[in-house]
């Protein structure tokens, strides 16, 4: 008896969701027959799958064997569907990006938008999480394609540049160096500064320039400490301190005047983000569509690279 995708698809749902109710809800068919799905697979491989004694249905030992193999034909049987598909020009079909929070805020609404402007039967979903939950849902075949701030070296990934994110110092136009087109290092040590949390790319890529001329992280004025950008953004614009921040979070309030940037001489103030995909995986044609697409249209939200990135470090988004 040949294997039935149907009865792994309801195992990985059951498994996804812990129990049969909302494995049903999810597959839109009633409980009794996610049952016998799911018995009828124990009784093709021989073993049992799911131990149901808990209040969340587990794994068993052969459960973990299956799931790893079903995860694949699955996966399988979606490009032999995508690749049929493909044989027409039209894109349509499922496009879900993972990110991290850098180019999840500020530049793949903005390119998935019109993405899907142009490509009206593609589905479109984009999930933010930290770079290395990113890259393990890429490992694990839940996200095709995602977009991080940091390339982990992986023998299973390949990571392929993006693009520039250049930062800026920002304060508020009757702030002191609202006047100046350009300040030193030691001159943005000097003032009380709004910073990201530690750990955010943003953050790192500032430390990495102050170590670079010797300027101690414990010297410095920190007032506040904000986990987003947008946070920061925030602070700034309230009057509460200056800082460092994506060119991409501010430049509408650059140029309605409501902020200040500021460019720093000697040291150029950014980071690299990179497309990352699963090594052994053909890309679907809908995300190639994507990456085509995103590539020709940066250039109108991104400003020209003064120079090399600060590298990320790892875990950044």
């Amino acid at each position: 008896m040949l294997m039935d995708l149907r009865q792994l698809l309801t195992f990985r749902t059951v498994v996804d969701k812990g129990s049969f109710s909302h494995a049903a809800d999810e597959l839109g068919i009633s409980q009794p027959a996610v049952s016998f799905q799911i018995r009828s697979l124990e009784d093709r491989i021989g073993e049992r799958l799911l131990d149901r004694s808990g209040r969340r249905v587990t794994l068993t030992d052969a459960g973990r064997v299956v799931d790893t193999h079903a995860r694949r034909m699955l996966v399988l049987e979606a490009e032999l569907m995508r690749d049929v598909a493909g044989l027409s020009d039209h894109l349509s079909g499922p496009l879900l990006l993972g990110s991290s929070t850098g180019p999840g805020e500020l530049l793949l609404p903005h390119l998935l938008g019109g993405f899907k402007r142009e490509n009206a039967d593609v589905e479109v979903s984009l999930v933010v999480q930290d770079t290395q939950t990113v890259c393990d849902r890429v490992l694990d075949d839940e996200i095709e394609l995602g977009v991080v701030g940091a390339a982990r070296p992986h023998r299973g990934l390949v990571f392929e540049p993006f693009v520039r994110d250049e930062l800026v110092v920002i304060c508020p136009p009757d702030h002191p160096l609202a006047t100046r087109r350009r300040i030193a290092l030691a001159d943005l040590a000097s003032q009380p500064l709004i910073l990201q949390q530690r750990g955010s790319g943003v953050r790192a890529v500032l430390e990495s320039a102050f170590r670079a001329v010797g300027i101690r992280m414990r010297d410095l004025d920190v007032s506040l400490e904000l986990g987003l950008q947008q946070s920061v953004r925030v602070a700034v614009l309230d009057g509460l301190g200056i800082t460092v921040i994506s060119r991409l979070a501010v430049e509408h309030d650059i140029a309605e005047g409501h902020l200040v940037g500021i460019e720093v001489e000697g040291a150029v103030l950014a980071r690299d983000f990179s497309l990352v995909r699963h090594a052994g995986r053909t890309p679907s044609r809908v995300s190639e569509g994507f990456v085509v697409f995103a590539r020709e249209h940066l250039g109108d939200l991104v400003p020209p690279a003064g120079g090399p990135a600060v590298p990320a470090e790892p875990g950044e988004s």
